[in-house]
């Protein structure tokens, strides 16, 4: 079932300009993925949105990275001392639970948690 969320062709304000945060992740996305010459200031928020879904969905060319690694160093994010999210510490708990190992996450900032699912993952292979 669609709706019109799935759809930003049909969004109320899909012609408006792309807010920053979209801006900032094609940027980061392009960049990883090999294609410098996207420019997200061209774009409105329903092509935005479209142009990260194709980013997302393309052949990562980043060297170093591979399938699941962030693609910044966490180390050098902007909001990792910031408290683990809820998605990431439902995240190690899955995964914890999978490895058998049992992982304290609070208190954790988000950081720490990218680092400590990186680790699971390895583990795990989820």
């Amino acid at each position: 079932m669609s709706s019109h969320l799935d759809q930003p062709s049909q969004w109320t304000t899909g012609a408006d300009a792309p807010t920053p945060k979209q801006k900032a992740f094609i940027s980061t996305l392009a960049a990883s993925k090999g294609a410098p010459d996207v420019d997200p200031n061209t774009l409105n928020k329903s092509e935005a949105s479209a142009k990260i879904n194709e980013l997302k969905n393309s052949e990562t060319k980043n060297e170093g990275g591979g399938v699941g690694e962030p693609i910044q160093d966490p180390n050098t994010w902007s909001t990792g001392d910031d408290p683990a999210s809820g998605k990431q510490t439902g995240y190690i708990a899955a995964m914890a639970r999978e490895a058998g190992e049992k992982v304290e996450t609070g208190g954790m900032g988000k950081t720490e948690a990218s680092v400590r699912i990186g680790e699971l993952k390895g583990r795990t292979g989820m």
